[in-house]
């Protein structure tokens, strides 16, 4: 739907995305301001602008896209109640919107393609400062109106129109004056090492010197690159504080409102650099993890691009948790978890938390933990290690105690379909039984040949009929890990320490499924709670190879279960 100045919608109350393009050099700065009935703001932190992108609420955010675009979320669900608009705002550093040419607005539903509202901006004033629109309450919904109204004392003025408290323009610094040792005009991710004692030395080798630049011992003002000798790179030093960006030398405007206007030169350079970083970093912790020669050089070419080591940290935080799921998605490909494997979770997470803010995922990482500590307990269950439980309704002999004792339905397959038998299924140190209501059945281990877990439901598998079959209990998991538990004592096959069963997928079939599937369920798309299943179940014939794998979530797993 196309607006027009003063034309309103309805928008629906969830997160929507405004987005700026345009044509045009000049680039457009958004901001939003969060109005109260008042016509005010409440103070300043209800302006979210370039020196402060997001909402203490979280209702609104700023993100600067790819060339000639900028977009504003808002989440209208999640903006307080005393808040009664969200007024959008525009502005130039250089020029006018007379200048800039192609400037279009777009509304839409976050996650959605489709736009819902959009209208083009035709400034023929040569104002510096625009509202563009506005979101307001109207009967319990929401609204939006196109408005396209410019402010000719710039985003000052119409910052100051809406309650913001602007501070005076600072006055520009006097020029310092010369002094030796310019290696004290270090960037903020140069290192404090970079003194002319170090530069004095750096001529010879040192094996305690870690890579970094230093200050040229050859050319004053200047750095060089320092990595196992002295490289022939070099950058020139930019002093603080001079308006001019302490990366590039390139004009910075000055404070405007709070804060310094980063460097657009070098944020668009320091983009292209994290996206290679990114992938450079997803390849290393699915080869080598998080430690080694290929870990720390991450970092070190994050110092060699002068590119500060949080912008690294913040990009590998989704990277960090995706591993994380490998490793337990790993863990859990033989269905066992040993104590080596679960000290390894704990120190990826000791590692990874020690470079990146894993606070956000905290709850995902204890639900990752609490798997791990499950499955362990489910290994050392099939390894003998059994509980003892008290069975009074059931009459046991003289040396026989019960490891088991849960409701279950029986499941037995006949020509007209399945036929379900309530009842309990027992456990003890000489038989298998099934308690039901009329019916029941009695099975010495020595009849069993397997036990197994698939797809929610428990398959013993025996040499007759009768005690056999499948059934369904409310923790198959825990019910088959006893069952194989007791099964291994009784017929004294416990698994020797760190050896393998039959289920085990090496570690390279492993590695390939899980990069073919990217690292996601084949089903849906989930990168939670995933799972190595055999497409063709092993009960029924099933290879454990690559083309026989494949990666599901948890649901889709069970759900496949109940299509089989």
């Amino acid at each position: 739907m196309k607006l027009t100045p003063g034309a309103n919608a309805s928008v629906p109350t969830s997160e929507m995305a405004v987005t700026l393009t345009w044509s045009a050099e000049h680039a457009v700065d958004p901001q939003a301001l969060l109005v109260t009935e008042t016509g005010k703001i409440r103070d300043d932190n209800d302006f979210v602008f370039y020196n402060a992108p997001r909402h203490p609420s979280g209702a609104v955010s700023l993100t600067e896209g790819a060339t000639a675009r900028a977009d504003v979320t808002v989440a209208l669900a999640e903006v307080e109640p005393e808040i009664s608009r969200i007024v959008i705002t525009g502005s130039v550093e250089e020029g006018s919107f007379r200048d800039t040419s192609g400037l279009t607005v777009s509304v839409r539903e976050q996650g959605s393609g489709n736009v819902s509202l959009s209208f083009d901006v035709n400034q023929t004033e040569a104002v510096t400062a625009i509202v563009l629109g506005e979101f307001y309450r109207r009967d319990g919904a929401w609204k939006f109106r196109c408005v396209v109204q410019g402010w000719s004392s710039g985003l000052r003025g119409l910052a100051q129109e809406f309650g913001v408290q602007v501070d005076d323009e600072p006055e520009p610094p006097p020029a310092p004056a010369p002094a030796p040792g310019l290696a004290a005009s270090v960037t903020h991710t140069q290192h404090a090492r970079a003194s002319a004692t170090a530069s004095s030395s750096a001529h010879s080798a040192q094996p305690n010197m870690q890579p970094g630049w230093y200050a040229d011992p050859d050319r004053p003002g200047w750095q060089r690159w320092w990595q196992e000798g002295l490289s022939e790179d070099r950058r020139q030093i930019f002093p603080a504080g001079q308006g001019v960006c302490e990366r590039c030398g390139r004009p910075v405007q000055q404070s405007r409102f709070r804060g310094t206007r980063p460097c657009r030169w070098c944020e668009n350079d320091v983009r292209q650099i994290m996206q290679g970083w990114r992938a450079q970093a997803s390849q290393v912790l699915a080869t080598t993890g998080p430690h080694g020669p290929e870990w720390d050089t991450l970092w070190v070419s994050l110092m060699f691009h002068q590119v500060h080591a949080d912008t690294g940290r913040e990009a590998l935080t989704p990277l960090a948790i995706a591993y994380l799921e490998r490793v337990v998605t790993f863990a859990f490909a033989d269905s066992q978890i040993e104590e080596r494997e679960l000290n390894e979770f704990e120190r990826a997470v000791a590692t990874l938390s020690a470079v990146t803010n894993l606070n956000t995922a905290q709850r995902h990482i204890e639900e990752l933990r609490r798997r791990m500590l499950r499955g362990r307990s489910l290994t050392q269950v099939r390894a003998g290690e059994l509980p003892r439980v008290q069975s009074p309704r059931v009459h046991l002999e003289a040396d026989e105690f019960t490891y088991l004792d849960a409701d279950a339905l029986h499941v037995k397959y006949l020509a007209n379909g399945p036929k379900h038998t309530p009842g309990r299924i027992i456990a003890s140190n000489k038989k298998l039984r099934f308690v039901g209501s009329g019916a029941g059945s009695e099975l010495p281990w020595a009849k069993i040949v397997s036990v197994t877990s698939e797809y929610g439901n428990v398959i013993v598998s025996a040499t007759t009929a009768r005690g056999g079959g499948t059934y369904q209990v409310h923790d198959p998991e825990w019910v088959a890990a006893v069952l194989e538990g007791a099964l291994r004592v009784a017929k004294r096959l416990v698994l020797a320490p760190g050896q393998r069963d039959s289920r085990s997928i090496p570690p390279h079939v492993r590695a390939e499924v899980y990069q073919r599937d990217g690292g996601k369920c084949c089903q849906c798309g989930a990168i939670h709670y995933l799972e190595f299943d055999h497409v063709i179940p092993l009960s029924r014939g099933g290879a454990t190879s690559v083309n026989n794998l494949q990666i599901l979530c948890r649901q889709c797993n069970l759900e496949k279960g109940a299509r089989l």
